[in-house]
């Protein structure tokens, strides 16, 4: 059972650190009673930390209610109103126990009103001044804690939304890619039984990848084993495509061990037969390449399709999911990049290396 005084490490944390403030605040008003009163240092810092102590123990009141009334927008008279009257009774308060030590030190009221007579206006101001800064400083504080917690949330719903469009990719293929890809292995396995088996497997390696990465199996793997999934669905394509659809892979060697979020390459592939090879008489060129340059590793998708074969209203509902895939994974760090040519279209990812 967890003991009635626990106090959670932040609120302690907060407190020091507005006591070490305080700090300065003493050796300074240490100095100028040494200074201006001729005592001794030792009573010039006993009187400092007792005085300015004073003023910091009735400060966490005001932080107190600085973090109940927190800064409105827009900012109302009601509030302005009350700040300045709590500003009095902050300055009045700590004057009054200033007063109060005094007088047990003094033992008379007249000595004290005739000491006191000639800073109790000044220490006044100081005790306004005072909670303005302390108070000031409470709304930057909870201001700044606010604005944290907004853009966790905004991040938090981002990865949210992310995640469930990664889902939707990685919990489907195309139904049409499998409903023409088991015909063709239907009419496949008549002609050539063994390429029919060979297919199958291929088959099932595909699926295998894609139900590993919804359960997060394969979050980020190496793009050696990306390739090997894009060339597997490749292959499978070709059954259907044949000879229409062309592809030449430029990947080189040093960037097979490299870590890539799953499922970022065979997208931009599947993307590349549906507007460059499947509407087309004579199919189409995908041309695919890995490389490293200063920074990043770069991935390549390219296709000859004619610029109104690429996808509309931007980079496409899949490119833009994989950026922002990309944009929570790395940040400013990674993007995608879409152009639209007289020669085909081209999807460059950009993953920080």
């Amino acid at each position: 059972m967890m003991p009635a005084w626990n106090v959670p490490m932040h609120h302690i944390r907060s407190t020091l650190l507005y006591f070490a403030a305080w700090c300065p605040f003493v050796l300074l008003y240490a100095v100028l009673v040494a200074h201006t009163a001729q005592l001794p240092t030792t009573v010039a810092i006993v009187a400092s930390v007792r005085t300015v102590g004073l003023g910091a123990l009735l400060g966490l009141l005001v932080r107190a209610h600085a973090q109940r009334s927190p800064w409105p927008a827009p900012l109302s008279a009601g509030f302005i109103v009350r700040q300045a009257v709590g500003a009095v009774l902050y300055a009045g308060a700590w004057a009054g126990l200033i007063l109060v030590t005094m007088w047990l030190d003094l033992g008379s009221w007249e000595r004290v009103a005739f000491v006191s007579s000639d800073w109790i206006g000044w220490q006044g101001f100081n005790g306004i001044v005072g909670y303005v800064v302390i108070a000031g400083l409470t709304w930057m504080g909870v201001a700044s804690k606010q604005s944290q917690e907004m853009e966790s949330q905004r991040h938090e719903a981002d990865a949210l939304r992310v995640r469930a469009e990664l889902e939707a990719l990685r919990g489907r293929l195309d139904p049409h890619f499998l409903f023409n890809t088991l015909h063709s292995l239907m009419a496949l396995s008549r002609l050539d039984p063994a390429r029919t088996e060979q297919a199958l497997g291929q088959l099932s390696d595909l699926l295998r990848y894609v139900l590993d990465s919804k359960r997060g199996a394969r979050e980020q793997v190496q793009l050696a084993d990306e390739l090997h999934f894009v060339r597997t669905y490749l292959a499978l394509e070709a059954l259907r495509y044949g000879e229409r659809l062309r592809v030449s892979i430029d990947i080189e060697d040093d960037t097979l061990d490299f870590v890539v979020p799953s499922l970022t390459v065979q997208p931009i592939v599947e993307n590349a037969i549906r507007h460059a090879v499947a509407p087309r008489a004579d199919g189409g060129h995908i041309a695919l390449s890995a490389r490293f340059d200063a920074e990043s590793l770069i991935l390549t998708v390219a296709d000859d399709g004619p610029a109104s074969a690429a996808p509309s209203g931007g980079t496409g509902i899949g490119l833009d999911a994989l950026h922002r895939r990309l944009r929570l994974l790395y940040g400013t760090r990674a993007r995608v990049d879409a152009i639209h040519g007289t020669s085909g279209f081209t999807v460059t990812v950009h993953v920080p290396a």
